[in-house]
């Protein structure tokens, strides 16, 4: 017998923070490392699941097109967890993510694919601003990256 499940972007959205909350490297991170947390709508999700807070959203991939997000009045784009706790890296991602070793985990998502089939971050600013500019250094810092 074979079945097909359709679910919503939304629903879909949802699935994923579950999974990638219970995963053995995010659970490690929590206990032993640190998380951070780069904003989009799926790691928002993923936020909620893990702090029980709404990440602001900087843009979103519509029907109408990319567009700005929901402003969610004081909430940050993305965070570090440390300790199970957690503060707002807006401003100081860069510096955040250079203090990254191999015990911690950065979460992002992703919204676009590149001409080889590869996940890839569009960029709404030069450079993608703090966020896009450290990724290189996530890896070189030997974090681990999920791409939920």
């Amino acid at each position: 017998m074979k079945a097909q499940l359709t679910i919503t972007v939304n629903t879909g959205k949802w699935l994923i923070a579950r999974a990638v909350s219970a995963m053995p490297e995010v659970r490690e991170a929590l206990g032993n490392g640190k998380v951070v947390l780069k904003g989009g709508t799926t790691v928002s999700c993923i936020a909620e699941e893990l702090l029980g807070i709404k990440l602001r959203i900087c843009g979103r991939i519509t029907k109408r097109g990319t567009v700005a997000g929901v402003n969610y009045e004081g909430a940050p784009s993305n965070v570090l967890i440390k300790d199970g706790k957690w503060k707002d890296i807006d401003s100081c991602f860069i510096e955040e993510a250079l203090q990254l070793g191999p015990e911690d985990v950065v979460i992002t998502g992703a919204n676009a694919i590149d001409a080889e089939g590869n996940a890839a971050i569009m960029a709404g600013s030069p450079g993608g601003n703090g966020p896009g500019m450290s990724i290189p250094v996530w890896t070189v810092e030997g974090a681990r990256v999920i791409v939920a």
